[in-house]
């Protein structure tokens, strides 16, 4: 169902994007999601998220998004599959939902700390590490 849902999501994104540069990318926040929200170290636990479109290089426009309670780790990971996200910046992340995102074709990118705003220009400059197995104890060491 997830992989249904992707391959919809990517037929959008590529229909849509034409020849312009675009990301959508998600970033756990503490509080209400916004450019001043701080970025949540924990990516299942957080309060809400920024969903950040960029378009040539620029940020566009800032959806906050609610994380609801959930009974398992890939609810979120549907959640933003749903609003067509193509990356995460997050602060650290369980090996479940890193597994879910990555089977789905989705970059994380880990050790994000700041601001929202922080997150974006990080990643926009180039400087934000991609995850993965071995590095998820780097990032995230409670789980």
């Amino acid at each position: 169902m997830i992989e249904d849902t992707l391959d919809h999501v990517k037929e959008e994104a590529w229909e849509d994007a034409g020849d312009m540069d675009i990301t959508k990318l998600a970033i756990p926040c503490t509080g209400q999601a916004g450019l001043q929200a701080q970025v949540s170290s924990h990516f299942g636990h957080c309060d809400s998220y920024a969903i950040v479109t960029i378009e040539e290089g620029k940020v566009k426009t800032l959806e906050p998004i609610s994380n609801g309670e959930h009974s398992d780790c890939s609810e979120p990971v549907r959640t933003l599959v749903a609003n067509n996200v193509s990356l995460m910046l997050v602060g650290g992340m369980g090996m479940r939902p890193y597994l879910v995102f990555k089977n789905l074709g989705i970059d994380v990118r880990c050790g994000i700390t700041g601001t929202v705003a922080d997150a974006v220009e990080s990643y926009l400059k180039g400087h934000t590490i991609p995850m993965t197995e071995d590095a998820m104890c780097k990032c995230h060491e409670t789980e």
